[in-house]
């Protein structure tokens, strides 16, 4: 074998392990996703997948395969959103609460980041409480945020801008 070859051959394995772990990440965040719609009693179709915001803060839905972007602090970064719908409505949603994500694999776990609640999680996937404490937080965030962060935005206890709000 050449030199050459050699170098092929590594090369060849580093882009292997590269879409191995790319996939093992993709396949996580479909799991985390649908254990969320599971978790929630909500069809799979309400959970979504964004790429990360641009630099105007929008993101755009796309398929689980496309959404996870790596960063250079070496996590994936992508959206998850939930559907909310106005009571009985449910032909449209009203809007979807995205929640921006960054996850990366460590061993068997990973470690997932809720960009902006500033909140970390380390995940077994195979421990159903791992899971479980994920989904309860994502619960209560969504719930807080419309029983509790209008009346703190009027009484200017808060400056939590509310675009779903126009």
């Amino acid at each position: 074998m050449t030199k050459f070859d050699e170098l092929n051959k590594i090369y060849t394995n580093a882009e292997k392990d590269f879409k191995d772990y790319r996939w093992t990440s993709i396949e996580f965040a479909v799991k985390l996703g649908k254990g969320l719609a599971k978790y929630l009693e909500c069809d799979n179709e309400e959970i979504q997948y964004y790429l990360p915001p641009d630099k105007e803060g929008k993101a755009i839905e796309a398929h689980p395969r496309d959404a996870l972007l790596i960063d250079t602090d070496t996590s994936w970064h992508y959206g998850m959103g939930l559907n909310l719908y106005v009571e009985n409505n449910k032909d449209n949603p009203a809007m979807t609460y995205i929640f921006d994500l960054a996850m990366k694999k460590d061993n068997n776990n990973f470690d997932i980041r809720l960009m902006k609640e500033k909140k970390e999680f380390k995940i077994d996937p195979s421990n159903p409480e791992d899971l479980n404490t994920f989904y309860e937080f994502i619960y209560s965030t969504i719930k807080n945020r419309f029983e509790e962060e209008l009346t703190k935005f009027l009484s200017n206890k808060s400056n939590e801008h509310f675009p779903e709000y126009g």
